[in-house]
């Protein structure tokens, strides 16, 4: 009988600190987690920070103690983060932001529950965990980004390109709708009530050319009649395993989500799946 390897996620991650008496106020001003509540806990926990318009610019996870908080940046760019970030900072609100050295991050994978419910590790330069994962193998790039892609984290410059919403993105678990205000609330809160969503995003496996599944590549509800064929969604990221079998994700068009079997621009069947970590929140 075959053991079953047991694989971490080991990555490193750009990370910063805010520190001063008015961190936790700050924080709560600018993300979608209940900070106060969180701070009771003394646990790390994932927010999101937003437009204006309720669009995802970027993912932390954050750690607070006392007046500090540290965050490591699992989706975004850091550049646009600082600068959001300093561009609203006022001396009264004092706060103190500092750009730290990237943060290795580890934790355990599986395709049973969702990333969100595991607890990573961060590690410092003097930290020691050998012990800790010594049971494990880190995950090579293609196992990560196979994993990845089942389990529905967004990728940079993939699915999060300025448009898509959290809700779309399967985050609706990390949006505190009654925690008061906060930066991109009033387009959260209209989202809800609506409960309409334009997209959805999907995983989906197909076999064929690995050209006819380009990021960009359009994906269509049939492969019958061209009069009949729609446009139901676009591909956002792939990756291609081996013998022409391909992985990847999409943003399908929420009227279409519950359509097991679409197809690529060539006629290639295409499955689409829930990715593990995705809630349906409406």
């Amino acid at each position: 009988m075959t053991e079953t390897k047991l694989l971490i996620w080991d990555e490193t991650f750009p990370s910063f600190l805010l520190t001063g008496e008015g961190t936790a106020a700050f924080l709560h001003g600018q993300t979608t987690a209940d900070i106060f509540a969180q701070k009771q806990l003394e646990r790390t926990f994932l927010s999101c920070w937003l437009s204006t318009k309720g669009s995802l610019k970027a993912l932390l996870e954050i750690r607070l103690t006392n007046n500090m908080a540290e965050i490591v940046i699992i989706l975004g760019e850091i550049n646009s983060i600082i600068d959001g970030f300093e561009s609203v900072i006022f001396p009264a609100d004092k706060v103190k932001l500092e750009v730290l050295k990237p943060i290795r991050r580890i934790q355990k994978m599986n395709n049973y529950e969702s990333w969100k419910e595991s607890s990573p590790i961060w590690i410092g330069n003097s930290d020691s965990i050998e012990n800790k994962i010594s049971s494990y193998t880190k995950a090579t790039k293609e196992e990560l980004e196979i994993w990845k892609i089942r389990q529905g984290i967004p990728g940079f410059d993939r699915q999060v390109y300025g448009d898509s919403n959290p809700y779309e993105l399967g985050l609706g678990d990390i949006i505190k709708l009654d925690k008061g205000c906060y930066l991109g609330q009033e387009a959260i809160a209209r989202f809800f009530r609506s409960k309409s969503l334009k997209y959805q995003l999907r995983y989906w496996e197909s076999y064929g050319e690995a050209d006819n599944f380009d990021v960009g590549k359009k994906i269509l509800n049939n492969n019958q009649d061209n009069k009949l064929k729609k446009k139901v969604g676009v591909i956002t990221s792939s990756i291609q395993i081996k013998n022409n079998f391909l992985y990847g994700l999409a943003l399908i068009k929420n009227n279409f989500i519950d359509q097991d079997i679409c197809f690529s621009e060539k006629d290639e069947p295409i499955n689409i799946k829930k990715p593990i970590s995705f809630i349906q929140t409406f």
